[in-house]
């Protein structure tokens, strides 16, 4: 049995580039010709489906749980917060894309990990002006924490 992850061809830093750039576009006036599932309504599942659906998408949000909530983003805002390098304690998206390398023990797929890292800034921004209560300093920068 082979297992095919669909990751694009090509060096690290470049194989979700060029899949984005090699894709086709969907006309905004065939979006709603479309019907997209997300499952989870965590962090990101909400996030995907308040974004597609203003985009134009007929969503629907799959749940397990009796209600909505975050899940486990709460214990991930500290480390993806660091990509800002707000403290200047060295941290940048590389820091990040290795220390979640490393937090999965080197299992995880490193094309995603790299992709996360590298849109990590547009992620924290994103989800801050939908309203997302990132930890936040008393000065009102963003919280991180180291690894570990």
């Amino acid at each position: 049995m082979h297992l095919n992850p669909n990751i694009p061809p090509g060096p690290l830093c470049e194989k979700w580039d060029n899949c984005r750039f090699s894709n086709k576009l969907v006309s905004p006036a065939n979006r709603r010709k479309y019907e997209v599932i997300v499952v989870g309504t965590g962090l990101a599942g909400a996030s995907a489906a308040a974004s597609l659906a203003e985009l134009g998408y007929n969503v629907k949000s799959f749940c397990i749980q009796d209600s909505p909530r975050r899940a486990h983003s709460i214990a991930a805002q500290g480390g993806i917060n660091a990509a800002k390098n707000y403290q200047n304690d060295s941290d940048s998206v590389f820091r990040l894309f290795y220390d979640t390398i490393k937090g999965g023990d080197f299992r995880s797929r490193e094309a995603n990990v790299y992709r996360l890292a590298q849109i990590s800034n547009a992620i924290i921004d994103h989800c801050a002006a939908q309203g997302v209560p990132f930890a936040r300093e008393y000065g009102g920068s963003l919280a991180n924490r180291s690894f570990g």
